[in-house]
């Protein structure tokens, strides 16, 4: 495995287990089994070795859903279950707070949050278009609060409960979502 790849992997394991605030060059060298010469060689900063760890899981879970649902057509039942699952994983509700905290230290974080939500709004439009439809960029904001939102919700209680109440409200959007959606001009 390149060293890159170790690091990228210890951060993760270290990001999940115990937080950003635990996320140091020091815990990560140790664990990556790397000095911190060459974790700060790969990562010069804790932002970039956090911005490369979310780049990493997005791959990961792309590749995951695409062999997941690559054998289905896409319609609104299936692009309703990529979208439920998402905030069920563990992964993506950690990273969307330890990145909400490493906002608070760093700010230059900010353009690359905005461009990280443009890039969702933009790969959940392109669902959308791929079933036939398209839907206004209002809409696409509300399906991404909801989905932060049910995440934020199963992370804090973490229950079967807290799930069962994730899927509804995923599922009651994505409702919405279908209702303000208008076929594509042919």
């Amino acid at each position: 495995m390149k060293t890159k790849d170790k690091i990228l992997d210890a951060a993760l394991s270290v990001l999940m287990e115990n937080g950003f605030q635990a996320l140091t060059q020091t815990r990560i060298a140790e664990a990556a089994n790397v000095s911190q010469g060459n974790l700060t060689y790969h990562f010069p900063t804790r932002t970039d070795l956090l911005k490369s760890v979310v780049e990493e899981i997005k791959r990961r879970m792309t590749a995951i859903r695409k062999a997941q649902f690559e054998e289905k057509i896409l319609d609104w039942s299936v692009l309703e279950d990529i979208l439920v699952s998402l905030p069920l994983s563990k992964n993506m509700p950690q990273l969307m707070l330890a990145l909400t905290v490493a906002r608070d230290e760093d700010p230059t974080l900010a353009e690359w949050f905005a461009n990280s939500d443009l890039e969702m709004r933009q790969n959940l439009r392109n669902l959308i278009e791929r079933i036939g439809y398209q839907v206004d960029e209002d809409a696409l904001h509300f399906m991404r609060a909801t989905l932060v939102g049910a995440a934020l919700i199963h992370l804090q209680q973490n229950s079967e409960t807290s799930a069962s109440v994730a899927r509804g409200v995923i599922k009651n959007a994505c409702n919405y979502l279908k209702q303000q959606a208008t076929p594509l001009a042919v």
